[in-house]
């Protein structure tokens, strides 16, 4: 029979101590307000521990948590996880098929490239509410996986290690939170991620990944600040890219409604756009190929073309807006252009061309430059 079991708080509680040493599967500890200190190698099966605190960083659970291989489930709620050495918070092993939830809590990493959360086996991790600073969040090639984070954050950047790492097979759906650093996959990866109202500062994509993106903000302003690449597929809706795009090898992309400063596609890459804007500059090269329907191309001086096509891509265009602003559109080697332009009266475009046969563009005067 499942017990709940008080720490800490009133003169007649049970001790920490032994609160461990005689647990129980089903059991709940409801804790105290307080520092906890967890001995090194305990092992939590079937457990509940509550922290009973305003916050959850009144309970303090100083040590890092294991998982034990045959635990059907552990539940922290309103409580801090604080690692006191260079191992992960939270490790869940290979053997473990179960869940392991979070609610309002803080999850604190060491500050260095070991996994403040690190998950093996087959594993349900469900994130409410919660913070985790300090390390990522990181399913493991082996890993038989499903995430499920809403209202929370991770707050790891760094130019060397992901915030969420996901390889190993799973879905990850991610609502309302923000992670400050990279959501990345790997080339061993076979998973589907769902990231919706959301912010992030990368997405970086590898391996067999399926991304839905839906009213979500990628923050940073580098070139890459989405990358795909390998086999993935992507359908992005209302989403917002303060940066790059970078789209290369067999991906395949579907983009409506959204903003996007740069865009660079390359190799075999195939993309759908819709409704959407690309601020700044957008390049197809190789064999990329690109179908837009009411999309806007603007451009500025940073960038000599607004929009280039070379080797042998093709964009295929229908009721497209173009805004040069003094820039040209560069449609160079066997590359092919094709549209219909909807555009103001008093816009100029100037065509920098290799072969004009390979130039169609109806209902927009230009001017051909031969290269």
């Amino acid at each position: 029979m499942a017990r709940i079991i008080r720490v800490g708080g009133s003169s007649s509680a049970t001790s920490w101590h032994d609160a461990l040493n005689d647990l129980h599967a089903d059991d709940v500890l409801m804790l105290g307000p307080g520092y906890y200190y967890l001995p090194q190698g305990r092992k939590l099966t079937d457990i509940t521990i509550k922290g009973t605190g305003s916050l959850a960083e009144d309970t303090t659970i100083y040590g890092n948590i294991s998982v034990s291989e045959d635990s059907r489930y552990v539940t922290l709620e309103n409580l801090c996880v604080n690692t006191t050495t260079d191992n992960n918070s939270i490790f869940v092993p290979i053997e473990t098929d179960g869940y392991v939830t979070l609610r309002n809590c803080c999850v604190k990493g060491y500050g260095t490239d070991t996994a403040a959360i690190a998950i093996n086996g087959k594993v349900t991790l469900e994130l409410y509410s919660t913070k985790v600073t300090g390390g990522s969040v990181s399913m493991y090639e082996n890993a038989d996986f499903r995430l499920e984070m809403n209202d929370s954050q991770i707050d790891y950047p760094s130019e060397n290690y992901c915030a969420l790492a996901l390889e190993g097979h799973g879905t990850a759906i991610i609502n309302n939170s923000n992670i400050r650093g990279s959501i990345s996959t790997f080339t061993k990866t076979n998973a589907e991620l769902d990231l919706n109202n959301s912010e992030v500062d990368y997405v970086l994509l590898h391996g067999q990944t399926w991304m839905n993106m839906l009213n979500s903000t990628i923050t940073a302003k580098d070139d890459s600040c989405l990358y795909l690449s390998d086999d993935c597929w992507s359908n992005i809706v209302n989403s917002k890219f303060n940066g790059g795009i970078y789209i290369d090898k067999k991906t395949h992309t579907i983009i409506q409604n959204s903003t996007i400063d740069r865009m660079v596609v390359v190799d075999e890459a195939k993309v759908t756009m819709n409704n959407s804007i690309i601020m700044e500059h957008a390049d197809f090269q190789d064999k990329s190929n690109c179908e837009a329907t009411r999309v806007t191309f603007i451009g500025n001086m940073n960038y000599e073309y607004f929009l280039a096509l070379s080797g042998k891509a093709q964009l295929n265009g229908h009721d497209l807006v173009l805004h040069p602003n003094q820039a040209d559109l560069a449609v160079q080697d066997e590359a092919k252009l094709k549209t219909n332009v909807l555009a103001e009266q008093n816009d100029t475009l100037n065509v920098e061309y290799s072969k004009r046969p390979n130039v169609y563009i109806l209902g927009m005067h230009w001017t051909a430059k031969k290269k």
